[in-house]
């Protein structure tokens, strides 16, 4: 006798599903692996790390899509909510700002001791534009220091905070006129086709050298990556939820083969198809990822269900925010413990595995002592209560 089938009820927003939080590790991770695991040059094994290292900007894209799928389950499940802006963005504001505005007002506190040189596209940091100064300006990635080079401020992966801050200007709304579940995955997959289109055309006209800057940090080149994870949200809030979460584990394995397949055929970093398809499979493969995980029984459940990942991913955002704003300081202390080693390798090693270790402890202290006294203000912008209620049965659902 077989069991009736489970349909999925939308997500209560104010439930954190730990597996998830893994998942975010997982990003982070890689994402520091990419700035701070070089040095491991050598024989076939270290080059081997030293490739998948290179890939560590694939974390991004898994925090994209992660992000498109959580934040439009919240948009659409409180569409009718009498407060649906202000709420959104309140709740969202005491979650990004305050460490985003702390890291720049600190920085402003030392110049006068650091001298730091500020320069006027800086300021497009501070609204969220930063991803067009470093476009116009790559140099604008640093606030160099004059007097203590290894103080050098490193800003460069604030452009990913910047790319989510516009698209979250821009969903919301179109959530709210559009309203209906059908016509805005319709939506979404048409703006993801045309992302992939806009990657073609400027691949095809673009020299290399120009394609960091003015396409991989731009919204309209990337926002794929945030509406596949919108796409799975609006999916699993259907009739055929629990059919379409089963296939997202193929999703993922389907993906995830092709783009091996691809990279060994054409292993260079700065393959057209990397650029294009390749965006495309990373943000299939990371809402298959997602999916897959959301089901208690999976493998991808129980392995991002442990205990580690869960921890690192509670402090992924503030990890991401503080990891390279020290990186020359880190630099100059591989330099200093290459010679006393008599490794590069080893300093490299032990010199990331420190760092990574520094780092997770400002995290926390952050967390735990100054971005939590502003999250206690999403109480004052709790959302309507009946579709509170209406929600809480996901959790339920998940456990049985």
């Amino acid at each position: 006798m077989t069991s009736p089938a489970r349909h999925f009820a939308p997500i209560d927003y104010k439930s954190r599903f730990p597996a998830l939080d893994g998942i975010r590790a997982l990003a982070i991770v890689m994402v520091f692996a990419l700035h701070y695991g070089g040095g491991t040059h050598g024989g076939t094994v270290l080059n081997l790390i030293n490739q998948l290292r290179l890939r560590g900007w694939m974390g991004v894209d898994l925090f994209f899509t992660l992000s498109g799928f959580l934040i439009t389950g919240i948009l659409f499940d409180t569409r009718a909510d009498s407060h649906y802006f202000t709420r959104f963005f309140a709740r969202r504001s005491v979650r990004i700002f305050p460490i985003f505005y702390l890291v720049f007002s600190i920085f402003l506190v030392l110049t006068p001791i650091l001298h730091y040189q500020w320069q006027a596209g800086h300021s497009l940091f501070l609204i969220y534009l930063g991803n067009f100064s470093l476009a116009a300006n790559p140099a604008l990635e640093t606030i160099h220091s004059t007097t203590h080079p290894a103080a050098s401020a490193h800003l460069i992966h604030f452009w990913s905070l910047c790319v989510e801050e516009q698209f979250y200007l821009i969903w919301p709304l179109v959530v709210w006129l559009v309203k209906d579940r059908i016509r805005l995955i319709r939506i979404a997959a048409l703006l993801s086709a045309l992302a992939f289109v806009l990657r073609l055309v400027v691949v095809q006209t673009v020299p290399p050298v120009h394609l960091e800057p003015w396409m991989v940090h731009q919204l309209p080149f990337r926002m794929d990556s945030l509406l596949f994870g919108a796409i799975l949200a609006l999916l699993l809030r259907g009739q055929n939820a629990d059919e379409w979460q089963r296939r997202c584990k193929w999703a993922f394995l389907f993906s995830v083969a092709i783009f091996v397949a691809l990279s060994i055929a054409l292993p260079s970093l700065n393959a057209p198809w990397l650029n294009t398809a390749g965006f495309s499979l990373l943000a299939l493969a990371s809402s298959g990822l997602i999916g897959a995980t959301l089901r208690p029984a999976s493998p991808a459940f129980r392995f991002f269900n442990l205990r580690p990942l869960k921890v690192l991913g509670k402090y992924s955002y503030g990890f991401y925010v503080y990891h390279l704003l020290w990186a020359g300081g880190w630099f100059a202390f591989v330099a200093f413990l290459t010679p006393r080693l008599h490794s590069s390798v080893l300093a490299n090693a032990l010199s990331t595995i420190l760092n990574f270790a520094v780092t997770f402890v400002v995290a926390k202290i952050s967390y735990d002592f100054f971005e939590v006294r502003f999250l206690r203000f999403k109480r004052n912008f709790e959302y309507d209560s009946e579709l509170r209620e209406h929600r809480a049965n996901f959790t339920e659902e998940l456990k049985v």
